[in-house]
């Protein structure tokens, strides 16, 4: 269901893209960006050059919580700009900081998928820290379990990309993010 959003008040004009890993983000961000004619940003991207090293070896080498903290500055980063597609981390939703971030930042569309569906997606990345578990698809259910009302909570719009094709859910979020910007 869409929730009309005043997006010309406080908010800032960019679009956020919210959801667990293997959702697509940045992959429907890249896309997105470019009809729009907006910037692309991928907030683990930002992360990865800030600390000059890959995801995997921050949380191994200065743990989860730093991680976290790296995460905040990006973001706080990047909601100071303007027509961009933010793809954002899985995880960062976590902190209440950033949700109340994302809600200035701009409009937020969460792409949702099941936990079998993300399995398949991210099964052979390695890239992934926190499915470095005995059973990554429980993993997986346990974390969507914890952070689904965070999702809920940070964002305008939930987009269910498990049956629709890349193109399909890039339509949905290019016209969405149309819609939630119409001048007035």
């Amino acid at each position: 269901m869409l929730r009309l959003v005043n997006t010309t008040g406080k908010r800032a004009r960019n679009l956020i893209l919210i959801g667990f890993m293997g959702t697509g983000k940045t992959t429907v961000g890249m896309r997105v960006a470019k009809s729009l004619g907006w910037r692309f940003v991928d907030t683990d991207r930002l992360i990865v050059r800030k600390a000059g090293k890959p995801i995997p070896r921050i949380f191994e080498e200065s743990g989860e919580e730093s991680f976290r903290d790296l995460e905040t500055e990006v973001l706080r980063k990047c909601a100071e700009g303007a027509g961009q597609v933010i793809s954002t981390g899985g995880g960062i939703v976590t902190r209440e900081r950033n949700r109340e971030i994302l809600k200035e930042a701009g409009y937020v569309i969460w792409l949702k998928a099941s936990p079998e569906t993300i399995y398949e997606r991210v099964k052979n990345n390695r890239n992934r820290p926190l499915l470095k578990t005995g059973d990554p698809q429980q993993t997986i259910r346990e974390m969507l379990e914890a952070r689904h009302d965070l999702y809920d909570a940070a964002c305008d719009l939930r987009i269910r990309t498990d049956d629709l094709t890349m193109e399909e859910t890039c339509y949905g979020v290019t016209e969405s993010a149309r819609l939630a910007f119409a001048e007035k």
